[in-house]
């Protein structure tokens, strides 16, 4: 299971890194809204003047996101225009797949200037999966093949190594315990008071899996010069176009 929580980390680990890469106007394409701000942040903090956020190619709306004199974020809603060479990076993480990589690549193109950057995240076709290559997994070969007519990849890096949490089976028996007992009181008039006082809250706050993500550690997030023995969940690839 990869929660919300993971996924932020993730975003956030390759914001601070990708941040090297990227300069002026940039279009940040992505599959999510979770760290929206957070990331427009990290850009503006370093080369970026103007951040803008898309979710999906077609929308006809964005947000723009400018940093102030007083280091204050602005935030607007802007109508949809042409990109035709507008931005001088791209971002795209976990956007791509093997049905719609063709008509992404070719959207990423025509919407970079001349000598863009653009920066893809993939999930990796891993050595010790099933054999079964996934819609959204991609192997270094593959990824050249693809997008090789309209980008060079310059540089790759891996990114995750840890696939699961680490988990803490007492905490999950704890919570099944909590939750059996909270079932049994909420039920019985005479005490439903406390329930409500002293048990629910605590029952519906312990989240074990908490708990789980911090076995994970910070090291793994930080993406790693890609070596071709990695067997890594992601690739970061740093691709300037034709």
């Amino acid at each position: 299971m990869v929660s919300n929580t993971e996924i932020i980390k993730n975003d956030v680990f390759r914001y601070k890194f990708i941040n090297q890469f990227t300069k002026g106007k940039i279009l940040d394409h992505k599959s999510n809204c979770f760290t929206s701000y957070h990331s427009a942040k990290i850009l503006l903090q370093n080369n970026g003047t103007d951040i803008y956020s898309l979710m999906n190619i077609s929308d006809n709306e964005f947000s723009v996101r400018k940093m102030k004199n007083d280091g204050s974020i602005i935030f607007n809603d802007i109508n949809r225009k042409t990109f035709k060479e507008s931005f001088d990076s791209i971002i795209s993480f976990q956007n791509l797949n093997q049905k719609n990589i063709f008509k992404k690549i070719e959207f990423y193109h025509n919407s970079l200037k001349k000598s863009g950057i653009l920066i893809l995240s993939v999930s990796n076709k891993r050595k010790n999966a099933d054999g079964v290559q996934r819609i959204d997994e991609f192997t270094i070969d593959d990824l050249n093949e693809k997008i090789g007519s309209k980008f060079n990849i310059t540089e790759i890096y891996s990114q995750r190594f840890i696939e699961k949490y680490v988990v803490n089976h007492s905490a999950v028996l704890s919570r099944r315990v909590k939750k059996s007992l909270a079932n049994i009181l909420k039920k019985m008039k005479i005490i439903r008071k406390i329930y409500l006082k002293n048990v629910k809250k605590t029952v519906s706050k312990y989240d074990p899996y908490k708990q789980y993500f911090h076995k994970i550690p910070d090291e793994d997030f930080v993406p790693k010069k890609y070596k071709k023995k990695d067997n890594s969940l992601f690739l970061i690839l740093i691709c300037k176009k034709k």
